[in-house]
């Protein structure tokens, strides 16, 4: 079965709890082992003392350990007096060794933990030979001697714990470790009761992704996301608003693009379907001048239709560009002396400056015809849509890394609103300066098509004449990359 994300990162959040937990649980089983080892054996070691007294005042009182070497049961006695003694200064210690040793394991010498009548509690003489107590503990154990009228008369060998052996420790060690593993079951509980919910939550705007794609996929690019965060979760719902409202204004433009070529196709049709009609009717008699109308429409929808074909072909990078070393000023000054006549048409004063040092040129890299269409869409441009009697002003200059042409033309002038507009194809201006002057409404895209295929740059401001100012920019390179 395919797991969902939000169970993937429960299973790993909880998982992660679990390991931290089993290492807690293994190094608290671990310490508490040591540690309560080492506590009982504290407890043991503090008694030695006291045996180490009552064997030295025994020895006085005897002079040798022959008496302890026949009768085991006196040994047991002498340690519980000696132990007794120290817990209760007032018992005398040769009163508590005329007491009988119970036989029972109920005696607090035998049943308890803590007793010292272990069979790790050793009784040396002087030479170290064992008296009491089992040999092979021997090399463990600690030597503590026993001096009597200043000689050392034997030895009390103890040995330290290296394991739990009474039945209280081991039932406590036990209980210690059910605990631990209780309570690293509980929180695996709590563990998982969080892990959950804050899978879930961790998991929301994935979700909300998914489901925001989903949308677009079916078309609704009106769908947005709530950025709850600033991380790379919030970043790429970020991201994701930004290319839906991409999408749709993609829509729009392509639906507003549809709409407008129909327009502009439908409306020379019209006019030459008109026309004709009327000629079949006998309305308009065919001459001259009913050709030239005929031709002015099938020119202007000729002019659409290579205009949406070289679009078409600039936007999918099917254009050849074939670039090289050129003067730009030359081409410029080609494309000017092709247009004076027409701008003599519409008696447009021309005003020209390159500003260039003598003997130096425009050098760039680039293609020729390319920018003769530029230079010609601009010329049209202006000629169309500029009051007969008006002016134009080109001025280029070259910087160090650029060179910048200004074109100028006087009124009418464009609206803020529909500057940052003017390179959209078919774009319509609510002014005078609009298609109904003869325009495809595409030259301006296709400029911007062409200076953008040689790195350049170009943008539409107001001009200082009352009409529009054009600024291109392309990079000063003086050899093919």
């Amino acid at each position: 079965m395919q797991l969902n994300i939000k169970y993937k990162l429960f299973f790993a959040i909880l998982s992660a709890h679990i390991i931290v937990y089993i290492a807690m649980y293994s190094l608290g089983r671990y310490s508490f082992d040591r540690g309560f080892l080492e506590y009982i054996s504290r407890i043991e070691e503090r008694q030695v003392p006291a045996l180490v007294e009552g064997l030295s005042d025994f020895h006085e009182r005897t002079g040798s350990w022959e008496t302890l070497r026949r009768n085991p049961r006196k040994w047991l006695a002498l340690v519980r007096s000696s132990i007794e003694s120290a817990n209760d200064p007032e018992v005398p210690t040769a009163v508590a060794a005329q007491r009988p040793v119970p036989g029972g394991s109920n005696d607090w010498y035998y049943a308890s933990e803590y007793s010292p009548a272990r069979p790790y509690l050793l009784l040396l003489d002087a030479q170290q030979n064992v008296i009491f107590g089992n040999a092979q503990a021997l090399p463990l154990a600690n030597l503590h001697p026993i001096i009597a009228r200043g000689n050392t008369v034997g030895y009390l060998a103890v040995t330290s714990r290296q394991e739990l052996s009474e039945q209280a420790d081991l039932l406590f060690s036990q209980q210690q470790k059910q605990s631990f593993f209780l309570f690293a079951a509980i929180l695996v509980m709590i563990s998982a009761l969080v892990a959950f919910p804050v899978s879930s939550l961790l998991v929301r705007p994935v979700r909300d992704i998914v489901d925001g794609t989903r949308a677009l996929t079916r078309g609704d690019y009106n769908s947005r996301l709530a950025v709850r965060s600033s991380d790379e979760i919030g970043q790429l719902a970020e991201d994701f608003n930004t290319l839906a409202k991409t999408l749709d204004q993609n829509r729009s433009a392509r639906q507003q693009w549809i709409a407008d070529i129909s327009h502009e196709l439908r409306t020379p049709l019209a006019i030459l379907q008109g026309e004709i009609e009327s000629v079949q009717d006998g309305i308009r008699p065919l001459g001259p001048e009913t050709l030239e109308s005929f031709h002015q429409e099938v020119s202007h929808l000729s002019t659409l239709v290579n205009d949406l074909h070289e679009l078409s072909m600039s936007d999918l990078g099917a254009l050849v560009y074939r670039k090289e070393t050129l003067d730009l000023g030359k081409v410029l000054e080609q494309t000017i002396d092709m247009h004076r006549q027409l701008l003599n048409k519409h008696h447009i004063r021309l005003t020209r400056n390159i500003d260039v040092p003598e003997g130096q040129t425009l050098s760039m890299l680039g293609d020729e015809n390319r920018l003769s269409q530029l230079f010609d869409n601009l010329m049209q441009n202006t000629c169309r849509y500029t009051d007969e009697g008006g002016q134009l002003v080109v001025h280029v200059k070259e910087t160090q890394n650029a060179i910048d042409i200004d074109w100028f033309d006087s009124g009418p002038g464009v609206r803020d609103e529909d500057l940052d507009r003017l390179f959209e194809r078919l774009y319509r201006l609510e002014t005078s300066r609009n298609r109904n002057k003869g325009g495809s409404g595409l030259g301006l895209a296709i400029c911007k098509n062409i200076v953008e295929a040689h790195d350049g740059t170009i943008s539409a401001e107001h001009s200082p004449l009352g009409g529009l100012r054009i600024h291109i920019q392309f990079p000063h390179r003086l050899q093919q990359a």
